[in-house]
């Protein structure tokens, strides 16, 4: 949860683009933890340096040392990306307490196709002298642009060996269908089935996903058997409220409960608590709760995690997030085509007009997040006046509207949709 928080964290917020770029950025993130009356720091990352667009090329993160009062360098991050702002490089330093230098300690390298997936990652580690491999993972996509494989090789003894691999079936507007989870079986050279997940929609809404079945293979009787479901629920703006999950007893042959997440929305649609419960055997039990508190731009200015206690919520951790109106001057001169309106920030389902773009051969609409997955696909031939739908949570995204003869265009949004 950390790592995705902090990338989702230090991305733009674009709130206009008008002739002037403004936009919010996060420049920090505090977090704390709470024993009844007493909050300690726990640890913090900033921003150092931004590009002209509002990438973050530099950041750091440090934890916080009760003994001695204060902070202490924990980790310096920089960021490199390509001319579509697509992360092609992240490199990580940790600090030496004997040296009192950054030494290297990771490196990421993305390789992004034109749609801007990312083909491959590649992780090293340093020794000391050099950058060591340790970890690729390996993507495919159809014609389409819709994921079929992921596959993550290992370095061991100077070659790659295959891991693990994750098989992706789509439908036609880009939801998963079943995903297929297989190890590899160093005697046979070959991958076996571990898992498999099968999605279900909504029949009246397509985009909403309302169960999700897993199931295990046995390898010894050679066929699939039933492990978990997840169910879930929404409200009437498409917000998920619910969400159960039941394990299959074997014994009885039926569903029985075991974990249930209840989420509240404010009126823009934004996650506000987040409660999950568990199942005792007789009723539902509350466990761990998250309460988002946001500022009047709705930017997520604090969270908070607490666990029940008996009879009342007892306030685990919380993070701050300070997050600053961002200008820039020089944008003004920077030649902007102006094919597409697409608001900025956007709520899921709103009216796009790009009727001059899509009379030219746009076909398809794109949502990727900043991982470069993508997240939502649909077909808009013939249309004058499109809209975003699915089923994700509000956040920094990446828009693309392609055609026969390529990408048309590209824009990053900070899409509301209250999940």
């Amino acid at each position: 949860m950390k790592k995705l928080l902090f990338l989702l964290l230090f991305n733009l917020i674009f709130l206009s683009l008008e002739a002037q770029l403004d936009f919010y950025v996060v420049d920090s993130l505090y977090c704390y933890s709470h024993n009844g009356a007493t909050t300690t720091p726990t640890e913090r990352q900033y921003n150092i340096s931004f590009s002209p667009t509002g990438e973050a090329l530099e950041s750091r993160r440090e934890k916080y040392l009760p003994w001695l009062g204060q902070w202490r360098n924990l980790a310096h991050l920089t960021y490199v990306y390509d001319n579509q702002g697509n992360l092609v490089q992240q490199v990580e330093q940790s600090w030496d307490t004997l040296a009192l230098d950054w030494v290297n300690a990771t490196i990421t390298e993305n390789t992004p196709n034109p749609n801007g997936d990312f083909t491959q990652t590649v992780n090293s580690v340093w020794d000391g002298q050099n950058w060591q491999f340790s970890e690729m993972v390996n993507s495919t996509f159809g014609a389409n642009g819709f994921i079929e494989t992921l596959t993550q090789q290992l370095w061991e003894n100077g070659n790659w060996r295959n891991n693990l691999r994750i098989l992706y079936a789509t439908n036609a507007v880009g939801k998963f269908v079943q995903t297929k989870f297989q190890l590899w079986n160093t005697t046979s050279n070959s991958f076996y089935d571990v898992n498999r997940q099968t999605y279900f929609y909504d029949s009246q809404n397509p985009d909403l996903e309302v169960e999700q079945l897993t199931e295990v293979f046995d390898q010894t009787l050679m066929q699939w058997d039933s492990s978990s479901q997840l169910l879930k629920m929404y409200d009437s703006q498409g917000n998920l409220t619910e969400q159960t999950t039941q394990t299959w007893n074997t014994i009885d042959s039926n569903w029985v409960n075991s974990g249930r997440i209840l989420q509240n929305y404010n009126a823009e649609n934004n996650l506000t608590l987040r409660t999950e419960l568990v199942w005792n055997g007789n009723q539902w039990v509350n466990f761990f709760q998250v309460n988002n508190v946001y500022d009047t731009n709705q930017n997520l200015i604090r969270f908070e995690v607490s666990f029940w206690d008996v009879t009342f919520w007892n306030l685990l951790s919380s993070c701050d997030f300070y997050p600053r109106f961002h200008h820039v001057i020089s944008a003004a001169n920077e030649p902007r085509l102006e094919i597409c309106q697409l608001p900025n920030p956007y709520r899921l389902g709103q009216p796009i007009d790009c009727a001059e773009m899509l009379s030219t051969g746009a076909k398809r609409l794109e949502i990727f997040d900043f991982s470069g997955k993508m997240i939502s696909s649909q077909n808009i031939e013939n249309q004058s006046v499109i809209a975003i739908n699915g089923d994700f949570p509000t956040g920094m995204y990446v828009a693309k509207i392609s055609g026969e003869r390529g990408k048309f265009f590209t824009q990053k949004l900070l899409i509301f949709s209250g999940k």
